[in-house]
């Protein structure tokens, strides 16, 4: 007899590919905030006055549009992500 008391953590974790400026990125859920993408895009910010502009596709709600500081979207498997860069002015 099996012990079945005890959840396979594995199995409920999903990870979802997206992409991020072109490249393949993993993500472990189905929501993802402004911050989270701009991280994805630049772990190491271009400089300290560095503002972003985020804009995406194919997700799950809102199934497209942009993403500014504070956001969160749904995603699902193949979201695309454009994450530009500019100075403050």
């Amino acid at each position: 007899m099996s012990d079945q008391t005890t959840p396979d953590i594995q199995a409920e974790t999903k990870v979802y590919k997206v992409f991020v400026n072109a490249e393949e990125k993993a993500v472990d859920s189905d929501v993802v905030s402004y911050e989270q993408v701009v991280l994805l895009a630049y772990p190491i910010p271009p400089g300290p006055d560095t503002i972003y502009s985020v804009t995406f596709e194919k997700a799950k709600k809102p199934e497209e549009g942009d993403l500014v500081a504070g956001q969160t979207v749904e995603i699902k498997e193949g979201t695309e992500f454009d994450v530009t860069h500019t100075g403050k002015s």
